[in-house]
């Protein structure tokens, strides 16, 4: 019997990529709106922060995903 598999998303990506989807769409809004381009410095601090989850999320996919060098911890049994 073998596991599922090595793991690609968790929500850490997937809160990262929610949150570049909406300040891109807030971005979008601030070229088309003057009112909504007031908070445009605001939009670009929601980018960083979706970016800064995805990675994040990355590494902890990458050290969950790595062999184990401990005999114990292996996903066969």
């Amino acid at each position: 019997m073998t596991g599922a598999g090595k793991q690609r998303l968790n929500g850490e990506i997937i809160t990262g990529i929610a949150f570049a989807f909406l300040a891109s769409m807030f971005i979008w809004a601030g070229s088309m709106n003057p009112v909504w381009a007031i908070i445009l410095p605001a939009d670009y601090l929601i980018l960083a922060i979706g970016i800064g989850f995805i990675v994040i999320g990355s590494i902890t996919v990458s050290r969950s995903n790595r062999a184990s060098s401990h005999p114990e911890h292996t996903s066969h049994y």
